[in-house]
């Protein structure tokens, strides 16, 4: 069947199969497309963006993902998570004049948030959505590792690596993006089992290579050209990892991207998947960054079962439906950031709960409605009218509204997949974030470009620099400064300075990886119709998954 969004007005179809799934969880079918609904999402999903505040409960200046003029009360971590106060405290009667979602949003408004989220972390205050960290900065969504600085999306046993996205098991790497088992690797992206290779692309099991694309169970490569140990050796020594010469070789090596084939879809030991960078998964149609996944769609960075329209959920979990941040858990509909849970709707920050409906940062309750206890007879059976009353008013069957969100468009993973002007943003619903925080102090302030090229000429004063983002692409001119393990590093492995803030770094990398879209166009070789993230405009020759093996291997 198909419908139009009641957001954007463009049709969209959904499926049988679609409908026998929303049947078995008992939801109705959706009224937004796929897209706007998925961008509403993220629109909950600050990972990143972090504010000086005071802690609403202590008074003391902490970190927080809520800035400063955040309409809402947050509470440091540690007192968060203790039991110094009572979500249960907020709970509120349900009424059946208003709408759940005003009813919620006020309990929102009472309930403390937490300002960041990292559990077993050690020497790591400048983090977010981490777990056990040791003597690491600015990482987010990352768990398990020692001295990481500027990662966002790894770990799983890393240690001593910076600016990395999407990287497993790595050690001393750097600037690279969706590497596994990495060591000693640089601006590599998309490489599996790799050592000491530099700038190069989809690698499997290589070594000692530069510059290479396409690559499997080689060494001493440059440019894709072997060389031998002696010549590849010696090349390595002379070459000067000055801001000049790293930018050669990114122009070099994407001139070299067009002369060689690309795959239309990066899918691994899946079946019955469409989408990309999917692996050890099965029935998965749609969705991207989905590991040891079975029947999904609609999923974003996923790791579950039997689920429709997630972002970021996983870890043993089945029956998840349009939720963000959920993990361990089952029967989850429209909740965010919710962990150890099973059978809730539309709840916020609940962990280790039972049969909640409309709660806020409650923890080991069951049967709760808006925060407030019943019996487990009158619970079923308010929630029972609570759900029919929605379907009434037409709320019931959605995620929560856009103004629902408590952060700014622009401070969430939506800008960065749907970005918005202020003045859009607004129009649509959304709220915005024109809070900007205090910049930082330096001895001096200096521009990114105007920094010696090599590393041998930096000064140890610069640690005590504002040096201002060269990113000339986005104008960005943010000031940032170089820690000391960062400088330490830099100079151990003979590298430039970068040019540009952690934040345009960040981004950098994370455009190496395809638009998360499916296009229809024609392998360049057997001209058989494929879908692809590789839009139709786009130069790079890209094969159905039968030509570029066969060319590869």
């Amino acid at each position: 069947m198909f419908k139009i969004c009641k957001n954007c007005q463009q049709n969209f179809e959904i499926a049988e199969d679609d409908l026998k799934f929303y049947k078995k969880i008992d939801v109705i079918e959706p009224a937004w497309c796929p897209e706007c609904r998925m961008q509403k999402r993220l629109a909950f999903r600050n990972e990143r963006n972090l504010y000086k505040r005071k802690c609403d409960f202590s008074g003391k200046e902490i970190i927080s993902v809520y800035p400063p003029t955040s309409e809402y009360k947050v509470y440091d971590q540690k007192i968060w998570w203790s039991d110094s106060w009572d979500a249960m405290e907020y709970g509120k009667d349900f009424n059946f004049n208003e709408s759940f979602f005003e009813q919620f949003s006020r309990l929102l408004l009472d309930t403390p948030q937490i300002n960041l989220q990292n559990r077993n972390n050690e020497n790591s205050e400048y983090c977010n959505d981490t777990n056990d960290l040791k003597n690491s900065y600015l990482c987010f969504n990352s768990e398990y590792a020692e001295n990481y600085y500027y990662v966002n999306t790894g770990g799983f046993h890393g240690k001593d690596c910076m600016d990395l996205l999407w990287c497993m098991e790595c050690q001393l790497c750097y600037e690279c993006t969706k590497v596994f088992k990495g060591y000693h690797c640089f601006w590599c992206f998309n490489c599996n089992n790799i050592s000491d290779c530099y700038f190069c692309e989809d690698l499997i099991g290589c070594t000692n290579c530069f510059g290479s694309i396409n690559l499997r169970h080689k060494e001493y490569y440059i440019y894709n050209e072997f060389v031998g140990k002696e010549k590849y050796l010696d090349f390595l020594k002379k070459f000067s990892f000055s801001t000049d010469k790293i930018d050669d070789v990114k122009n070099n090596f994407e001139k070299l991207k067009l002369t060689v084939p690309y795959k239309n879809l990066n899918i691994q030991n899946s079946e019955n998947c469409l989408g990309d960078y999917i692996l050890h998964s099965k029935n998965c149609i749609e969705c991207f960054d989905a590991v040891q996944s079975e029947n999904c769609k609609y999923v974003w960075d996923g790791l579950l079962n039997n689920s429709y329209d997630c972002f970021n959920c996983g870890l043993d979990s089945s029956f998840l439906y349009e939720s963000v941040g959920v993990y361990r858990s089952n029967n989850i509909k429209f909740c965010h950031k919710c962990t150890q849970s099973s059978d809730l709707y539309y709840c916020d920050y609940c962990f280790f709960d039972e049969h909640l409906f409309g709660c806020c940062g409650l923890k080991h309750k069951k049967y709760c409605v808006l925060n407030k206890q019943y019996t487990k007879e009158d619970y079923f059976k308010l929630v029972s009218k609570i759900i029919e009353h929605m379907k009434k008013i037409e709320e019931f069957g959605e995620f929560f509204p856009k103004n629902l969100s408590t952060f700014g468009y622009n401070d969430t993973l939506a800008q960065y997949y749907f970005p918005l002007t202020k003045e859009d943003a607004l129009k649509q619903g959304f709220i915005w974030n024109d809070f900007k925080s205090e910049k930082i102090d330096g001895i001096k302030n200096i521009p990114a470009n105007l920094l010696p090229q090599d590393i041998q000429n930096i000064p140890d004063d610069i640690l005590n620099w504002t040096i201002i983002c060269w990113n000339k692409k986005t104008d960005c001119n943010a000031l940032f400064k170089i820690i000391p393990q960062e400088l330490e590093f830099y100079r151990k492995e003979k590298i430039a300075i970068p040019h540009f803030c952690p934040d345009c770094r960040h981004y950098e990398r994370k455009s190496k990886m395809n638009p998360r879209k499916l296009w229809k166009r024609n392998c360049i070789k057997c001209n058989a119709e494929i879908q692809t993230t590789y839009s139709p405009e786009r130069k790079e020759m890209v094969f159905c998954e039968k030509c570029y093996l066969e060319s590869v291997y």
